[in-house]
């Protein structure tokens, strides 16, 4: 059993060590993002693999998977028919049902609360009990209900440990500042550009925007991967928190289908929710050109800008570089971060309530956060452990 095959993005993608197949039963996947689900079509070119996830999270996981081989123009190692095995050899896996596989095997998903359609993998087998967390987040947000947290008796846990040293401002805080920032640029006639992710913080924006009453004169255009997105979340409303929230949100909302849409939009005063989060590239590139160097326009950057991104330049030069050029902001730039990763008090909470006392493996983390992890979890009286890549474990 694997769960979870993921990319890490380089040029070129540079893919996990290869997994022999030959006894391979089947592959879970956490949720869709590509750190997590990129490399599963290499996998499932063995026809004898089932893959095992929520339905939000393949059909989400088909959409990034063909966008990344596309824009990798097939320099990838599987090929684009590939991508549709994950349709043919998907078995039907929502939370909380139990699913044998073969004779050793059984596999529950639980909400991981993390993006829709995230779910904790657990995997019971020869009288153990494993879970993999994926990543989680154990605060309901405006789009998703929060980890489960009571959570069945388990031997072993493998846990995320991304930001096992930050402690996240609390929510309605950042929400309420956004929701200011928005306000403040639209009342003085300027234009809000949110460079968003496609798959999660696109619609969060959407029913924050929506829950806090923004002023039906001010329109929202939504662009980009989070078009598609949207659509198959409504056909997957089980996996998010508030389905009627959500449609509301939709309502209100205008889809860009063309460079005259977004031309309009631009010149618009009202707000653009676009791909990609980081500026690294998508639409959100277009509206930056339009808006960088008008003092009334707002660039409002919502998640982690990773160093060396077009957004992390943008907080730290109030400068960006696109192809090769540099260009000098004179839009307010404004960083509200909604995480949507437990932070450390909430990493430590959900594992505590973990029944069993189990023994925790911790991964997906830079070193510092693995260590800090261990640590806490070690102050608390548990066994835990930082795995080397490629290690093997005895259960």
């Amino acid at each position: 059993m694997l769960v979870d095959y993921g990319v890490k993005f380089q040029n070129p993608p540079a893919f996990p060590d290869p997994v022999p197949t030959h006894n391979l039963q089947g592959v879970a996947i956490t949720h869709a993002h590509l750190d997590h689900s990129g490399g599963v079509p290499i996998i499932l070119k063995d026809p004898d693999v089932r893959l095992f996830c929520t339905p939000a999270t393949r059909d989400l996981t088909m959409l990034l998977l063909r966008d990344m081989y596309n824009i990798s123009k097939g320099r990838l190692p599987f090929a684009r028919k590939d991508i549709t095995r994950l349709r043919r050899q998907y078995n039907h896996t929502p939370y909380e049902e139990t699913f044998p596989l073969g004779r050793s095997f059984e596999l529950t998903l639980f909400n991981a609360g993390h993006i829709p359609g995230s779910a904790m993998v657990s995997v019971r087998v020869n009288g153990k009990r494993v879970l993999f967390t994926g990543d989680f987040n154990g605060n309901e947000s405006r789009l998703c209900s929060g980890a489960r947290k009571n959570l069945p008796k388990h031997d072993v846990v493998v846990t995320e440990s991304t930001y096992a040293r930050r402690r996240n401002p609390d929510r309605e805080e950042i929400e309420q500042a956004l929701v200011d920032t928005v306000l403040e640029t639209l009342e003085r006639g300027g234009t809000v550009l949110i460079p968003a992710f496609a798959v999660g913080r696109s619609q969060e924006i959407m029913c924050i925007l929506e829950q806090y009453g923004i002023p039906q004169k001010y329109p929202i255009f939504v662009d980009g991967m989070a078009r598609k997105v949207n659509e198959i979340i409504l056909k997957h409303p089980n996996y998010i928190g508030s389905p009627k929230a959500f449609k509301q949100a939709m309502k209100r909302t205008r889809a860009i289908r063309s460079n005259k849409d977004r031309k309009m939009a631009a010149q618009t005063n009202g707000i653009i929710i676009s791909p990609a989060g980081m500026l690294k590239g998508g639409a959100s590139h277009r509206y930056f050109l339009d808006v960088h160097d008008n003092p009334n326009d707002a660039i409002v950057l919502v998640s982690y800008q990773i160093p060396g991104t077009p957004g992390a330049e943008l907080l730290e030069k109030k400068k960006v570089t696109i192809r090769n050029r540099e260009y000098a902001v004179k839009a307010q730039v404004m960083y509200h971060h909604l995480s949507s990763h437990s932070d450390s008090a909430g990493l430590v909470d959900l594992l505590m309530k973990v029944p069993g006392e189990p023994e925790y493996y911790i991964v997906h983390g830079e070193p510092e956060s693995t260590d800090a992890l261990q640590e806490k979890l070690e102050k608390k009286g548990r066994t835990a452990h930082v795995p080397e890549t490629n290690e093997a474990v005895e259960i």
